[in-house]
């Protein structure tokens, strides 16, 4: 899961302050607030078939960003190509682990 952080308004506080984004892959889960801890979740059943398309949307794009990668920089992409095929099961598993520990 990633954490960025936004400066928004929290609907609970009614505040402009600093908010939590947590995301699963490129979709956003969940919202918190760093001022009065109010949390807005996406719902479970959403969040999983929008996770399935996206990531299947990423799988068909795939080619075609690697082309562009290749293309641009060969020897950065060559070298980079091992340690980036030996992350991505994980990064693939701990997307769908913090989807379905909810």
């Amino acid at each position: 899961m990633t954490v960025e952080f936004a400066e928004l308004r929290c609907e609970r506080c009614e505040l402009v302050t600093e908010q939590e984004l947590h995301y699963a892959g490129r979709l956003l889960e969940s919202v918190h607030c760093t001022n009065c801890g109010h949390r807005v979740m996406m719902r479970h059943q959403a969040l999983v078939p929008a996770y399935l398309h996206d990531l299947e949307h990423r799988v068909l794009s795939k080619p075609q960003r690697m082309y562009l990668r290749v293309t641009r920089d060969p020897r950065g992409f060559l070298t980079g190509l091992p340690l980036a095929l030996a992350r991505q099961p994980a990064k693939f598993a701990r997307e769908l682990w913090s989807l379905l520990r909810r």
